[in-house]
């Protein structure tokens, strides 16, 4: 896979995150939870295929799902600063 190909798939799965923030973020709840499924499907395509990709698709789940699960910050960007995975926080 080539470095700009890369960036574009890692932006695809950027911009589901910002999308599934924005859905937490209205309400949206089944909304919200298929933008996590969705981005369990983007970790398993790249599944051993392009393991970075693989890696940053299911830690943005974990981010996601770990901030689902806390009760005390509202805001994902604030919560990342301090609790998601260093790549992860980059993106937030």
């Amino acid at each position: 896979m080539t470095p700009a190909l890369r960036q574009r798939k890692q932006q695809s799965i950027q911009s589901v995150v910002n999308v599934a923030v924005h859905l937490y973020n209205t309400g949206e709840w089944d909304a919200y939870c298929d933008s996590i499924t969705k981005l369990l499907g983007m970790a398993d395509a790249f599944n051993e295929l392009d393991n970075d990709l693989f890696n940053f698709a299911m830690d943005c789940v974990n981010a996601l799902s770990r901030f689902t699960l806390q009760s005390t910050v509202t805001d994902f960007n604030t919560w990342a600063a301090t609790h998601a995975a260093e790549h992860v926080r980059a993106q937030a």
